[in-house]
């Protein structure tokens, strides 16, 4: 069985994805082979995990996959690799209700029997993190907890933890500096990191991981400590499912601005290659569509790249043209707003391509956050009445609609749109706040059948 361990922490945006990165850069530069993971839902943290391995890496989130389906996906991704290298979500034992362990990185970390490394802030503290360790090895005996990664600290601080900690049982692996360098490179947005294929460049994060974090982590021991993961019950992993959608013609919008898709969403284009056609779409730069049954927009930031989206009126056009004609459209949030009349950010307006009479207006506090499920209420072409559709939606924006839409899906948990509602649908349109994880639902194949009929 594959070596394996979980970077996890006592709460968000404690460098869990810089130790991440380097553990992942560091065993690949060392030539093992390195399977990458992020649990919960997520599109960022992942673009950078492929930087340092040159890898895709996977979404293992029980929420939406289910157990069977995390532990699934595992065996299926980490097959053929020398260690797998899985970064955690928030803090250690933070769920979807806040109450039992559903979709925490310790139900993950239980479920495929692997060590959790927790990285520790170690600014301004000392002798408190021994509480911190003591108290999240003991909220839960079952969760195996070897080893922390301090970072953030001066040199001094650093000697006093390695000192202290390793009184509560865990092995201190590594004491990163504070240092500017590394917070310039991961600095954070409204939406966390930016991501990599907007950067347009990974060599950046990649120098700093290597001149300002590795030196610090005893990578060797890392090893070992993976290699202390448990057997797991299941032998094998599953079959690829066979591709779907033959002699579908696909658009995805795949550019700077529109960035966050699964890799999954991809190699279904891939496998569908064979037998139709797949074409990517820069909505910055490229002026019409060319013979698509399908397209598919993501998610990403718009906002960022408005006033460029803005001036690119004849893809608007083309594009309204597409979906008069019957055309099939997917779009999820990103892709959503860019189909609305116009964007305002900051009291600034920029059109966007009017498929959707309203106004999408940017605001300083997440709207929609968290995990979104429902139901096929109403016609749409990506599902049949009734069908269930999990996912997770994470916007700072809200639609003004001005004209009344038909809205497909029933929401149980989530905003959407407004008023318990996702999934606007015009003709053969169909758009939404709401992500799908191709495991959960395959849009794509509905899409496609649904051209086909």
């Amino acid at each position: 069985m594959v070596p394996r361990l979980v970077v996890s922490s006592f709460r968000g945006m404690s460098g869990k994805t810089i130790v991440s990165l380097a553990l992942m850069y560091g065993l690949q530069r060392r030539g093992l082979r390195v399977a990458p993971f992020k649990i919960g839902p997520d599109y960022i943290d992942p673009t950078y995990h492929a930087a340092a391995t040159g890898r895709p890496s996977r979404n293992l989130d029980v929420v939406l996959m289910g157990e069977r389906g995390v532990a699934e996906r595992f065996l299926k991704y980490s097959a053929g690799a020398d260690i797998a290298v899985i970064e955690g979500v928030l803090g250690l034992y933070d769920s979807v209700d806040g109450v039992s362990e559903l979709g925490s990185t310790a139900q993950v970390a239980k479920l495929l029997k692997a060590p959790v490394v927790l990285v520790l802030n170690g600014e301004r503290v000392n002798r408190t993190l021994r509480a911190v360790v003591r108290g999240l090895k003991s909220f839960d005996p079952a969760v195996q907890i070897p080893a922390v990664i301090i970072t953030n600290v001066t040199e001094r601080q650093a000697a006093k933890l390695a000192k202290s900690l390793p009184e509560e049982g865990v092995e201190v692996l590594g004491a990163i500096p504070k240092n500017s360098k590394i917070a310039e490179a991961f600095s954070y947005r409204h939406l966390g990191l930016t991501p990599v294929p907007e950067r347009g460049d990974k060599t950046a994060v990649i120098d700093v991981i290597e001149k300002y974090v590795l030196p610090h982590i005893d990578v060797d021991r890392v090893v070992e400590v993976a290699k202390s993961a448990g057997d797991l019950p299941w032998a094998d992993a599953p079959q690829s499912d066979p591709a779907e959608g033959g002699g579908c013609r696909i658009g995805i919008f795949f550019d700077r601005a529109f960035t966050f898709y699964y890799p999954e969403v991809f190699e279904v284009f891939e496998a569908a290659k064979s037998l139709g056609t797949v074409q990517f779409i820069d909505s910055l730069s490229h002026s019409s569509l060319h013979d698509v049954d399908v397209v598919f927009i993501g998610g990403g930031f718009p906002e960022v790249f408005a006033a460029d989206l803005s001036r690119n009126k004849p893809l608007f056009a083309s594009l309204r043209r597409y979906v008069e004609r019957g055309g099939r459209l997917y779009a999820e949030c990103g892709g959503l707003m860019y189909l609305t009349s116009s964007i305002v950010i900051d009291g600034e307006e920029y059109e966007m391509a009017g498929l959707i009479d309203a106004v999408t207006v940017m605001l300083k506090k997440p709207v929609g956050k968290g995990y979104v499920w429902g139901k096929v209420a109403g016609r749409t072409p990506i599902a049949p009445p009734g069908a269930e559709i999990k996912g997770h939606e994470f916007h700072y924006s809200k639609l003004v609609l001005r004209e009344k839409v038909d809205a497909a899906i029933k929401l149980d948990r989530g905003v959407g749109i407004g008023g318990g509602l996702d999934g606007i649908v015009k003709g053969n349109m169909h758009a939404q706040y709401t992500h799908i994880h191709p495991h959960t639902y395959n849009v794509l194949a509905a899409l496609c059948r649904h051209a086909a009929v």
